[in-house]
């Protein structure tokens, strides 16, 4: 019984910590290697002009309601939301019986400017390609109207295309 634990601790020196690879290099504070502090982005043409975006909380999908925000502040803050009822994987026209909600704000100061579609305002679809408890992802291209203070202003209807997304997703 004396030989036990001088061979115990012969092992652990041969194996080392199995859970830490003293070769990956990390800087202190970091997240672990392999991780990923990401929650997705998406991305898309609105009025010709290029936007993307990063998302600041996970995307939601529990019940059969799936959306999710995109945010960014360079400059003019510029907010992407996207929400729908679905069964799972598909094509969802605006409109239709799980007919997306997707809304576009421009904050300028105090100011907002509001564009939306729903079951009754704007055209287009989003497509799901892939919604699993860990991650979605898909495109879409969508036709935008104002609310009414926006539209006072001046806007008119705002059309986004060649939109994808690929985010991290909480149940």
């Amino acid at each position: 019984m004396k030989y036990v634990l001088p061979f115990a601790a012969l092992l652990a020196g041969c194996f080392g910590d199995l859970k830490f690879d003293e070769n990956t290099p990390t800087a202190p504070g970091s997240a672990p290697p392999g991780s990923t502090a990401s929650l997705g982005s998406m991305s898309a043409t609105i009025d010709n002009q290029q936007f993307n975006a990063p998302l600041q909380t996970p995307a939601i999908w529990r019940n059969d309601s799936f959306g999710f925000t995109a945010i960014n502040a360079a400059g003019l803050t510029r907010i992407f939301a996207l929400s729908l009822r679905l069964p799972g994987p598909g094509t969802y026209a605006v409109g239709s019986t799980y007919s997306p909600a997707v809304s576009y704000l421009e904050q300028d100061g105090n100011t907002t400017y509001r564009w939306f579609t729903n079951s009754r305002s704007g055209a287009g679809s989003v497509t799901v390609s892939f919604l699993s408890s860990e991650a979605a992802s898909g495109y879409f291209s969508v036709e935008l109207a104002p609310d009414s203070l926006t539209k006072e202003a001046g806007f008119t209807t705002k059309y986004i295309t060649g939109g994808t997304f690929n985010v991290a997703v909480m149940r």
